[in-house]
């Protein structure tokens, strides 16, 4: 079961630092995994796309009211999980030894509960899988955005991030 996420960007290593504590039959255990760029410009889109399946939008709503709708529902949702800021680690403090390298991450969702999946692929290791509620998904989105504005690594802004890009033009009737 998972007991804590954690991101936090490393700047030795140009990657952002994805730590999560599970607890298990035999006790917590603790991966740390590294996300290169690329992967998590691929990343953010399938989970941009999971923050819009959660909001269960109406299919005839038009993109900039969907993009609304969804950014609204993803603030509320984020807000649900108790979330903390932890300061930024020393420059002279490296990555953990342990850390494993992500290759890809599959998104999706179980049909049986609705729960949402994240199955990281490793370089040289089996994948590792999590299950997530709603609210965490949506805490998760929100704690990765952050870490990429502090990397500094100029990718396209999301929905959920944007929300005031994608709002519909104002109409000349009112």
């Amino acid at each position: 079961m998972l007991q804590n996420i954690s991101v936090r960007y490393d700047p030795v290593e140009d990657r952002l630092m994805l730590r999560l504590s599970l607890k298990t039959d035999a006790g917590l255990e603790e991966h740390w995994l590294q996300i290169t760029r690329r992967v998590c410009a691929a990343w953010r889109q399938d989970l941009q796309a999971m923050v819009d399946l959660s909001a269960e939008l109406p299919p005839r709503l038009d993109k900039a009211a969907k993009a609304v709708v969804s950014a609204a529902h993803h603030q509320v949702m984020a807000s649900q999980v108790p979330t903390r800021t932890e300061p930024a680690p020393r420059p002279d403090e490296s990555a953990p030894v342990a850390a494993h390298l992500v290759t890809r991450v599959v998104c999706g969702r179980r049909r049986n509960d609705g729960r949402w999946v994240l199955k990281f692929e490793l370089r040289g290791r089996a994948p590792l899988a999590l299950v997530l509620s709603n609210p965490t998904l949506h805490a998760l989105v929100d704690a990765l955005s952050r870490r990429v504005q502090v990397a500094g690594w100029s990718l396209p802004a999301t929905a959920s991030e944007a929300p005031a890009a994608h709002r519909p033009p104002a109409s000349p009737l009112h």
